[in-house]
């Protein structure tokens, strides 16, 4: 690693810290080095806020004149919720900078680095792009296909079953691989279930720790009949619920889940009166979610897989055999020749489970 890595790799570590606040800006983070020297150093610690970058000016004080700053996306060169940041760093004085990739949104896009070039600031762009890009990959993914970042998640025995024939998946995998889904939930801003889930488990969707961030729960419900007891919808965090629905004619139930605390967006149906799913996650888009990790059942993996809208499939592997059970996807059917192909990750093992992280091709 050579030092400019070294130094970005501190930026990106700071832009982490505003995970799940920033939505449905980036994180960023912004180191100033003069001499070698940190002298001062900021993040985007939530929506609204300062950036990172004026965040590190103000911390470097005086000795930021003749600086360099690097920061792990393109400083913005327009006035929105704050002031330009590019021209803050003009007037700082900074003489170089260093950015691990160019912001996609055409607010943006290069307009940063035109107006630091202008003024004779030095730019390098490229540092760790590929780590920039993973940090912030449900922004581009909303900038780019007006879509939320989608990791699918599926827990199936060896033979490739998610639950036993009556149902019961408690539990399939091991603490290990459970410990894993609950540290994948406070990376992403909304879990997503579908109706099949709620009614079978009755789940809270909550990280390990409930004092820091806690994603939206994405509830899928065609048909807008989610009871008022369930936990989504009546425990202390039904403020971070979404019910999505393709139902007309419930004004009522939407007015009284609204009325406690819970959020619906109504979307468009499919030809079969089901929830379209692109306009549902162009909705969820629009309501300031940029990634989500989808922990539904066998018809909603189904869907989301035939919609080709998974961006990582995350599949954990049990030891167990079943013989029968509920199968991983459903919905949908596929000839040999036209079937959906995936490109696997190296497996990881956690317990007695294996997990393969796998891409769409």
């Amino acid at each position: 690693m050579n030092m400019h890595e070294k130094w970005m790799k501190h930026a990106l570590k700071l832009a982490q810290k505003g995970r799940g606040f920033t939505s449905p800006n980036p994180m960023v983070g912004a180191v100033l080095v003069k001499n070698n020297r940190l002298i001062g150093e900021g993040y985007h610690p939530k929506f609204g806020d300062f950036h990172a970058e004026i965040e590190a000016i103000k911390n470097a004080g005086s000795e930021v004149k003749g600086s360099t700053l690097y920061v792990n996306l393109e400083p913005c060169g327009f006035h929105g919720k704050t002031p330009p940041c590019a021209k803050e760093i003009i007037k700082a004085g900074i003489k170089e900078v260093r950015i691990a990739m160019i912001d996609p949104n055409p607010r943006v896009n290069g307009n940063g680095v035109r107006i630091l070039e202008e003024a004779d600031v030095k730019v390098c762009v490229g540092a760790l792009e590929n780590e920039a890009r993973q940090l912030n990959r449900g922004f581009i993914s909303v900038v780019e296909e007006n879509r939320p970042w989608i990791t699918l998640k599926l827990a199936e025995t060896v033979d490739g079953y998610i639950a036993d024939v009556s149902g019961k998946s408690k539990w399939i995998t091991s603490a290990e691989a459970r410990n894993f889904v609950k540290e994948q939930r406070k990376i992403h801003d909304a879990i997503m279930v579908g109706m099949g889930t709620v009614f079978k488990d009755d789940p809270g969707l909550l990280p390990g720790e409930t004092d820091g961030f806690i994603p939206y729960r994405v509830i899928l419900d065609d048909v807008l009949n989610i009871p008022y007891r369930f936990k989504l919808v009546s425990d202390d965090f039904k403020k971070r619920t979404v019910v999505i629905t393709s139902q007309k004619g419930k004004e009522k139930k939407v007015e009284q889940l609204q009325k406690n605390g819970v959020n619906v967006l109504q979307v468009n149906s499919d030809t079969l009166g089901w929830i379209q799913l692109y306009d549902a996650m162009k909705h969820l888009a629009e309501f300031g979610i940029t990634s989500i990790y989808c922990e539904g059942g066998g018809q909603v993996a189904g869907s989301l897989i035939q919609s080709r809208l998974v961006d990582e499939l995350q599949l954990f592997i049990a030891p167990k055999i079943l013989g029968e059970g509920i199968s991983s996807f459903s919905g949908f059917m596929k000839s040999l020749d036209s079937a959906i192909q995936l490109e696997w990750a190296e497996p990881r093992k956690l317990g007695p489970d294996i997990l393969l992280r796998g891409t769409l091709k």
